[in-house]
This record gives C-alpha cells, structure tokens and sequence, in this order.
C-alpha cells in the first residue's frame, strides 16, 4: 500500500510539496482553508527570479524550479513567459556594480550581459533617457500569471498525479500521523507537511513565536495594459534587496548612496521590480515592512515612493494603474533561505523562502522530499 501525507496550504509552496510526493509515488491529499488560494502565492509578480539566488547557496534550486515549471505549465497549457530581465542601472557607482557582478558571475550565469544604454533601448523602447545609462541582462528569469497559474495547478495535479485537494477545509488541529478538520473528521497519513505560510502560528503559535522568522508586509500595483513588450525589470536598488549581489565588494558604499539619494524607498524596503502579464499589464511594487504584526491599511505613499522610483527609470509618467493591494510572507531572519522544521515523528514545517517562493519552491520540495 502507498504511503501517504497531508499537505495544509495550497499555495506554491504546498502544491510543490503535492506534486513531489505524488511523483514518489505517495496518496497526497491536500487541505486550503480558503474556497481557492487567496494569499501571498496569488499577490506577487509571478518571476521566477534565478538573477536574485546566491551562485553557492540556490541558484541551482532556482534553475532546477524553472525547469519543473516550464513542465507543469507545458502539461497543463498554463501561460508563461521567458522573458529575461534588466536591471536599469542610472549612475556611475551602479554602473560600477554591475561591471563588477558580471566580472564576477559571467561563468556561473551562461548568457548574462552588460549593456550600454542603446542596447536596453532596443529592448525598452520607454526607458527614461535622461538617467539610464546601461543594464544587465540576464536570460533566465521567467514569468506566470501567478494569480490564474496558482489556481489551475491543483486541477492539473488531480488529473495526472491524483492528487486529493480539500478547498474550503481548515485544519483545526495536527496530531501525531493525523490532522483534523473544523468539521471534526480526522485524516490519518504516514507524514503531515505545513505548507500554510505565516498561518503556522494559528496551529503551532509557541513554535511560531519561537522561530527565526518575521512577516513582510508589501505594496503592490498592477497598470491598465501597454503595447509594448518588455522583459522583467528591475533597478540599481535591487543590489541591495538579493543575496546573488553579496559578491559585490562596493555594496557599502552604494548603500551610503542610496541612504541619502532615496530615503523613503530604503525606510520601506522599496526596491523596483517590474514583470508583464499576458494582457500587457504591468505589475510593479514593492515595498518590504517587516514585524510580526500589521495593520490592515494601505500607504498611498509607499506606493507613490515605488512609481517616483519607477518614474527615474522609465519614461510612463502617464500609465494608468488599475488595481492596488497588499500582501504579507514569511521571511527569515537568520539568513537561512528557507524553514524547514520536525514537529514530530511525522509533522513537518516546510516554509520561509520568502519573497522567493516562486523562485525556489518546486525545487525546495523536490530535494526535501527526496531527503524523507
């Protein structure tokens, strides 16, 4: 007889731990509290993000997880694009950077390039050119529509793997090799996952408290659709936001720079990132406020402070924005990319790769799942 798991939470991270047990041959069933997904797996830019993974920590895990989408969304006619991305670089310490990441990460990286200003303006037709005076290009980013892509994968799962999804269901406690339902049914499996991002501490809340984790809060906007299309972008500010760019050696002194050059996108954690949808529209944010705690109310001007930011780079003074919302992820505090954590003899915590779950989380399953 198979053996078999409970996974709680049906966003990325709990789909990927879904389908890597499934392949391992396991009876999977699946428990979302929500009628469909609703949380951060929804609310992001749907980048797969390998340019932002450290060479000697995940960038294989990236890399392996861009595989394993390609194939899901191939199987199950899922909307992708590989898109590439450009980090828009506007000064000369910038400029310096990015020199000194592609001396150094050009072997590791096949296909990254430095480019001058008329190169990116071949790609962006709308770059500001005023202040973008050149970019790196990187070919292996990757975006879905991760609001349509999230919610499509559990059929697709049920189908070619039998995959058992429970929508609708919260777990109202976890036992040792069971989970019970708010309706008071037990589910027996031979493992429990916890897949259910900051949610963790509404069953497990000493753990929780304990953990070396926080909660980031972000704002994000998404414009009425453009004509053109881009790659996936980002800034100079993004030197300061991804672990791949620790091996640049003037990370300080451009820190000092963006202190005074841009105090309230440092305030809140505020570095641009950029990805299109299939309609043309373009997702843009965000910003990073860290706590355990948050209040439910939107800052219009942390939202300004990401399009004043946008508006230094590329010339849509006038883009129309067509929705605004916030959304809330487990991220690390002791520099670990992930949480991964043994309750019992049969309960897991799989959790924590931040605002790198799409980035990493097919292949963050795969190799835990291999390990169990």
């Amino acid at each position: 007889m198979n053996k078999s798991v409970n996974i709680i939470g049906a966003g990325i991270l709990g789909l990927a731990f879904a389908r890597a047990f499934a392949k391992k041959g396991y009876s999977v069933s699946v428990f979302e509290r929500t009628p469909k997904a609703s949380g951060s797996s929804i609310r992001n830019f749907g980048m797969i993000w390998p340019i932002g993974q450290h060479k000697d920590q995940t960038l294989q895990r990236a890399l392996r997880t861009r595989e394993i989408w390609k194939e899901v969304c191939d199987d199950a006619k899922i909307w992708y694009k590989e898109s590439g991305s450009l980090q828009l670089l506007t000064n000369p310490i910038e400029i310096s950077l990015g020199q000194e990441f592609y001396d150094e990460e050009k072997y590791a990286r096949p296909g990254l390039d430095f480019l001058t200003w008329r190169q990116v303006e071949s790609l962006v037709p709308f770059i500001n050119k005023q202040t973008v005076r050149g970019a790196l290009f990187s070919p292996t980013e990757m975006i879905v529509e991760a609001r349509s892509a999230i919610r499509e994968i559990p059929e697709y799962l049920e189908k070619t793997m039998g995959v058992k999804f429970h929508f609708n269901t919260l777990i109202k406690s976890v036992e040792e090799g069971s989970v019970t339902t708010h309706l008071g049914k037990k589910h027996s499996a031979d493992l429990t996952i916890l897949a259910s991002g900051y949610e963790t501490q509404l069953l497990f809340p000493e753990i929780f408290n304990q953990a070396p984790v926080t909660i980031s809060s972000l704002n994000m906007l998404r414009s009425y659709p453009i004509s053109d299309l881009i790659p996936s972008i980002c800034g100079g500010l993004s030197f300061l936001h991804y672990p791949s760019y620790s091996v640049c050696k003037t990370l300080n002194e451009y820190e000092t720079y963006c202190n005074s050059e841009f105090p309230n996108q440092i305030k809140h954690g505020i570095h641009l990132l950029i990805s299109q949808s299939p309609l043309g529209e373009l997702t843009i944010g965000d910003s990073h406020d860290y706590g355990n705690h948050h209040d439910p109310f939107q800052m219009s001007s942390v939202d300004q402070f990401i399009l004043d930011y946008m508006n230094k780079l590329l010339n849509l003074e006038y883009l129309g924005i067509a929705q605004r919302w916030t959304g809330q992820y487990l991220k690390m505090t002791n520099g670990k990319s992930e949480w991964f954590e043994q309750i019992d003899s049969t309960t897991y915590i799989a959790n924590g790769p931040g605002g790198a779950g799409m980035t990493l989380s097919w292949g963050m399953a795969e190799e835990y799942v291999s390990k169990l």
